[in-house]
């Protein structure tokens, strides 16, 4: 863990917790594009054009992003302590973490298996019906970003290769948090 924590060190102070700071712009830029689809909205029909916010949808999305924080919190603490009893008892080598090589392993692997699991869920309805509800609004906007699946597991089973191959578990989960 000394070489994450050496990495972390190296970063300017405002880039140590992005979430931090990303989150107030965020919230800014919802609201900026809800005040323009208020004023530029034209309606069709029954409905708002696609780019605008029915206040039901963008309450549903936001919902669904908190709630899914909670869920992939609770799934993502099981899953490190899987992932390291995988790595400890199951893993037939273990690859050093201060090697470049390693960082490239995990940083790659994650983005793939990530790949893997999204394709997969566009094509088999059994993970369908765990991804769908990403792309459940009718709209298009900043709320809809906030729409997140409750359940991770398909991701979760899929990175537990990487502490198979020998990968430590804070590194698949440092790689994850740089992922996306």
């Amino acid at each position: 863990m000394d070489l994450a924590k050496a990495f972390s060190d190296v970063l300017p102070p405002l880039m140590q917790d992005p979430v931090m700071y990303a989150v107030p712009f965020f919230l800014l830029l919802l609201i900026i594009e809800w005040g323009a689809a208020r004023r530029l909205a034209r309606t069709e029909g029954d409905r708002a054009p696609s780019g605008a916010y029915l206040r039901s949808d963008a309450w549903a999305s936001i919902w669904m992003g908190l709630v899914s924080v909670g869920t992939s919190g609770v799934l993502n603490g099981i899953a490190l302590l899987a992932y390291a009893a995988l790595y400890v008892y199951v893993a037939p080598w273990h690859l050093p973490a201060s090697q470049w090589y390693t960082w490239a392993i995990a940083i790659v692997g994650v983005d793939l298996l990530y790949y893997v699991y999204h394709r997969a869920a566009h094509r088999v309805r059994l993970i369908w019906a765990t991804h769908q509800a990403h792309h459940s609004s009718q709209y298009f906007n900043f709320a809809t970003a906030l729409r997140q699946k409750w359940n991770i597991s398909g991701d979760v089973f899929l990175r537990a290769l990487l502490p198979l191959f020998g990968v430590p578990p804070w590194l698949v989960f440092l790689s994850f948090s740089i992922n996306l």
